[in-house]
Order: structure tokens, then C-alpha cells, then sequence
């Protein structure tokens, strides 16, 4: 969830420890005013590894998207806030609401609370008349692609080359910020049947871009006009820290992945098991090819992904690392 993100740093799929007797009560409520904004803010910093006057989304802030109408939401475990996300929109004249950001704090991972945040973000813009939820995310990070994807059934409507000015966090370390656009539709997306890679490739599918025995991209030539699977590195940001150059290289190969699949007119049609992204030529029953639960031209910088006839108008927001 960035707004500088992506959709969530830590509201994918990170593995956690379930509490004894199962999972705890999460509550999540709609907040307002200035302890509550403090509240998000330091939360926001320490998921991103930040001081509080370098919070991802200032205080200030915060508490401005809370006043003038926007999705200020809070997560709490046993009366702790443990997550939190902040969205704008300009409902009811607006369609779309921009999720700017959504983090949850490490020791609540794999408890569900970024599920939770989402679910209630989207009855949220339900009942304010809104269609779809936008947000972007960093297509290297594999948990957050599968809870996207997967999880929520969210679509990718854009590629994005540079999106977001150097981010100097414990996360991003000033990374180029390529990122997705994830479009999610208030009204009926669904969940989709994660792929499996293997029945792919044995009907036809092309392994375009995989992760090498030495953790770094590795590139396969001349695709085919089947589905594309373009795989992710494993944990990018624990590869950022112990192999800057490597990491480098994921970022640029996957740009180039994306980039020539743009051209020929491909979309992202579903995630894999295995951590690879679907992409398939556009066409009429495109979904049904990896989503069967689930009912233009380059500029500088950004890759227009095909998209449905209905698609929103973009609003970008970050969610998870920025």
C-alpha cells in the first residue's frame, strides 16, 4: 500500500505465528483526530522503519485525509493498534477510491489483519458510492502480488517505471520505484484459484523470467504467444540488503518483462503458486484462463496494461513496501 506505496507492508501473506487457540479478535474502526492520526503515523514509521517526522505519510497529513472525507481505518488486536490504512477519494462524485497506504506491524503478521483492513476498507467506499479501490505496489514483492492478486482478486491495470521519487526508507533504500497499479472492483471481485505453473507449461505456457540458483534473475529468450509466466525473487527485500546488485537486476529485468508485455497488448491474468505472474493477450474470456472463482500505446514512464471496458480512471496510491 505506498503512497508511497504499495499496497502494504505487511498486509500480504507474511507468515506469522497463530496465538494458541486460534487467531485473536480483530477489531478495525474508523478514526479521526489528532491522537488517532499520531497514532497511525508512528505505527506507519515503525512498519517502514522510519523516524516519526519521517513517517511515510506525515501527521499532518493523516489527519487531513480524516477531516476532509477520506478512509482513515484502524486495526486492533486486544486494544492495540496494529495496522492501519489511509485512502482518498472525493465520494460520491468520485468512482474510485485511492489507497494510498496500509501497513501492519510485524508481530501481527499472519494474523489476518490485512484482510481485515481491506474488507473493511471496501465496505467503506460501498456505502459511499464508490466502484473500485487503486493502489500500487512493487511487482517484486511476491507476498504482496499474491495477496493482490490472489487474495483479494484484484486486476493490474498499468505498469509504472520510476513512479515515485527516490524512497530513502529501511525498506525501499532508494530502489527505483517501478510499481503496478492494482485495480480492485468494490462490487464483485472475487478471490481467484491460485495457477499452477507446471499444468501451465505443459499446456503451452512460456517460462519467461525465473529466479537462478544464485538468487538473481534469469531471463529466457524468444516467448511464445502463449501465456507468459514471469516469476519473482523469493524476498526481494532481504536480497536488497544482502545483494544490492542483484536485486538491481530483478528490478530491470522484470521492467523489461513488463514493458515488452505492454507492447504486445498482454495482461496480468493471475499468480501462480510458485510466485509467477500470468500474463496472457488480451482477449474476451482472458480471466477465465487463471481466474475461474472470479467472475495503450507506451509513455514516458508508464505501460498501459489492456484492460476491462469499465476500467476506473486511475488513482495511484502505495500499499505495502513503498
Amino acid at each position: 500500500m505506498d503512497p508511497r506505496d504499495d499496497e502494504a507492508r505487511g498486509v500480504g501473506t507474511g507468515v506469522g505465528e497463530v496465538p494458541r487457540g486460534g487467531p485473536p479478535e480483530i477489531e478495525v474502526r474508523e478514526l479521526a483526530g489528532r491522537e488517532a492520526a499520531e497514532a497511525v503515523t508512528h505505527l506507519l514509521a515503525a512498519v517502514w522503519g522510519t523516524p516519526y517526522e519521517s513517517a511515510p505519510i506525515p501527521g499532518d497529513v493523516v489527519a487531513s485525509v480524516a477531516t476532509w472525507g477520506g478512509c482513515l481505518l484502524g486495526a486492533y488486536v486486544d486494544g492495540e493498534l496494529v495496522g492501519a490504512t489511509v485512502g482518498i477519494a472525493a465520494a460520491p462524485n468520485s468512482a474510485t477510491l485511492a489507497s494510498l497506504i496500509a501497513g501492519v506491524l510485524p508481530h501481527a503478521k499472519g494474523l489476518g489483519v490485512g484482510r481485515a483492513l481491506k474488507t473493511a476498507q471496501r465496505e467503506w467506499a460501498a456505502a459511499r458510492g464508490v466502484t473500485a479501490i487503486e493502489w500500487t505496489y512493487d511487482p517484486l514483492v511476491r507476498r504482496n502480488a499474491h495477496f493482490n492478486l490472489v487474495r483479494l482478486g484484484a486486476d493490474i491495470t498499468s505498469y509504472h517505471v520510476e513512479h515515485y521519487p527516490p524512497i530513502p526508507d529501511g525498506i525501499n533504500d532508494g530502489d527505483p520505484t517501478d510499481r503496478l497499479l492494482a485495480r480492485w472492483d468494490v462490487r464483485d471481485a472475487a478471490p481467484r484459484t491460485p495457477a499452477e505453473a507446471d499444468d501451465l507449461l505443459a499446456g503451452g505456457a512460456t517460462l519467461v523470467l525465473e529466479e537462478g540458483d544464485d538468487g538473481g534473475p534469469l531471463r529466457h529468450g524468444a516467448p511464445g504467444q502463449g501465456l507468459w509466466l514471469v516469476g519473482t525473487p523469493r524476498d526481494v527485500e532481504s536480497l536488497r540488503s544482502a545483494d544490492r546488485a542483484a536485486s538491481l537486476d530483478w528490478r530491470f529485468a522484470m521492467r523489461e518483462v513488463f514493458l515488452d508485455a505492454c507492447a504486445q497488448g498482454r495482461r496480468v491474468v493471475g499468480f501462480t503458486r510458485s510466485g509467477a505472474y500470468v500474463l496472457a493477450l488480451a482477449a474476451p474470456d482472458v480471466r477465465d484462463v487463471a481466474a475461474p472463482a472470479a467472475h495503450a500505446p507506451e509513455s514516458v514512464g508508464t505501460a498501459q496494461v489492456p484492460t476491462t471496458p469499465d476500467a476506473a480512471p486511475h488513482a495511484t496510491g502505495q500499499e505495502g513496501p513503498r
